[in-house]
């Protein structure tokens, strides 16, 4: 029994699936008398590329076919005999397994010059054309610049750019595409009602979604899944030779995503799990829908020409999620699961990677901030600390400027800074200072996180850090002016740094330098796992 990809394999040009361009283009030729002596077919595996080569060597060479008509009868004995793959004067040839110079010389520049009897034209198919060496191209560069009256060459490739230019200049290229899957469900139902077999149009579409616009790879799936069944094809039987890839669980996954309920969200991940799914193919598919929706939103042709080709019932509902997110949404999520995608076959919880994305997308809802500044969650944020004796002086110069007798509680700092920013502002915006601090110097960003607000004056910061050094490196002249450059950009206002010691000038008497540094290195083996040898 003849596998289906070949039992229903077209026979004439009504019957090729897409290339509509194509073959109008090669219909018209026909039609007008004015066939070229080389063509050049390429594009992706399994689109019809040699099937068309076929089509065309029985419509030149049909002798039933009227003057305007363009279709080969398929009954003559011509086209029976091309049919039958019995036609001396149509040639395939692997160009995959004859790329020797030798080959070309004999298989095709000396068949081409014997005149051929009992057709038209002598048709040379050469499949794989890419994989001929150099040396067997240059054989033939010379035979299609002039070709024998009657001989047509047809090379078919995947791989396009491996052609010399010398050859693609002396053909007429034609660039094939991958079959829609509108298409693709069409030619699949033709075949079961043929084969008198029912089939569930939800498998179909399964089916021509997972061949990716290949139409002999969905012809190829569709053979395994009638060969185990009974004259019936159900989701249960097509499970067993497809690798699950339901796209409602997609769907309804984002949906859960677009209602920040990620507890919903978590619990289809995990039974997903639970059942044997594969969480990299559905990982796959999200990201490949989550790209088709981020491509509708800058212009539906985008989606529709670069998108992932979907049945019409699915790009409905696509459509109507697409609408609830925005697109930095989209852009967050697709970056969220492409490093999931990497990182869950090496994770020893598989799943944990995606619920820590679900979390982390429900959790915040600007993903604007999240996209410009993934960092500033980790950031440590700046501890709080005001002197007595400043937090009186601001006080009192509070109260003699507005007249106010009212007692100021130590958390209310915003009249601290002589109304020029509150210290909940710079503790707000000390996040982003120190990222934009990060860039030029990484150590010193490290050093401003473990320091101390010891007061707010006017527009002067002092911070209070626990070790010599640290005041040191922040006194240098070059570091202050990097400094006031940040805050400036930050704050939108001149602000200054002052350093100072925490505990006032105790690091100064040996004694306390001698402490200090014994405790600095007792920090040191704590973090690295060290001790002191003798």
């Amino acid at each position: 029994m003849a596998v289906l990809y070949q039992k229903y394999r077209p026979q004439k040009f009504s019957e090729i699936l897409g290339q509509n361009n194509i073959k109008i283009t090669l219909q018209n030729e026909i039609l007008h008398n004015k066939i070229a002596h080389a063509y050049l077919f390429c594009g992706p595996r399994a689109v019809g590329k040699t099937t068309l080569a076929r089509v065309l060597a029985k419509a030149v060479n049909c002798t039933n076919r009227k003057e305007n008509e363009y279709e080969p009868c398929n009954n003559c004995e011509s086209c029976l005999s091309i049919n039958g793959f019995s036609n001396l004067d149509v040639v395939e040839i692997d160009a995959a397994s004859n790329t020797g110079v030798d080959n070309v010389r004999e298989n095709i520049i000396s068949l081409s010059r014997i005149i051929s009897t009992n057709n038209k034209y002598k048709v040379f198919i050469i499949d794989e054309v890419h994989m001929l060496s150099l040396s067997a191209f240059n054989a033939l560069l010379k035979t299609l610049e002039e070709p024998p009256a009657n001989v047509i060459f047809i090379l078919c490739t995947t791989e396009a750019y491996k052609v010399p230019l010398t050859i693609i200049s002396r053909c007429e290229r034609f660039d094939f595409k991958k079959i829609s899957t509108s298409d693709m469900i069409l030619k699949l139902e033709n075949i079961v009602k043929k084969e008198k077999i029912k089939a569930d149009r939800e498998v179909l579409e399964l089916i021509a979604s997972k061949s990716d616009g290949h139409l002999r790879d969905a012809e190829s799936l569709l053979s395994q899944i009638i060969s185990i069944s009974d004259n019936e094809i159900n989701m249960t039987s097509a499970s067993l030779v497809i690798p699950y890839n339901n796209l409602e669980e997609n769907i309804n996954f984002l949906k859960f995503l677009s209602k920040k309920d990620a507890v919903s969200a978590i619990e289809l991940v995990n039974n997903l799990f639970l059942n044997g799914v594969n969480l990299k193919i559905f990982l796959t598919d999200l990201i490949e829908l989550l790209r088709k929706m981020i491509l509708s939103k800058m212009n539906n042709s985008l989606s529709t020409t670069l998108g992932l080709d979907l049945s019409e019932k699915m790009e409905i509902k696509i459509s109507e999620l697409s609408s609830q997110f925005e697109i930095n949404e989209l852009i967050f999520l697709s970056e969220k699961f492409l490093d999931n995608l990497r990182d869950i076959g090496s994770h020893f919880i598989p799943q944990m990677p995606v619920e820590l994305s679900v979390i982390d997308f429900c959790g915040n809802n600007k993903v604007d901030n999240i996209k410009k500044n993934p960092e500033l969650e980790n950031i440590k944020p700046i501890q709080k600390k005001i002197s007595k004796s400043n937090l009186d002086e601001s006080v009192s110069e509070e109260k003699d400027k507005e007249g106010s007798h009212s007692k100021i509680e130590s958390s209310n700092l915003s009249s601290l800074n002589k109304g020029i920013l509150s210290l909940d502002e710079i503790l707000n915006l000390w996040p982003e200072f120190l990222m934009k601090l990060k860039p030029h110097n990484h150590s010193l960003s490290f050093v401003m996180q473990s320091c101390q607000i010891s007061s707010i004056n006017s527009n002067k910061i002092c911070l209070a850090f626990k070790y010599k050094l640290h005041k040191d490196r922040l006194d240098n002249p070059e570091i202050k002016n990097i400094i006031n450059k940040i805050l400036k950009d930050v704050y939108k206002t001149d602000l200054t740094i002052e350093a100072i010691i925490d505990g006032d000038s105790k690091n100064d008497n040996p004694s306390n330098m001698k402490s200090s540094n014994n405790e600095a290195i007792e920090n040191i083996l704590k973090t690295f796992g060290g001790q002191v040898i003798n």
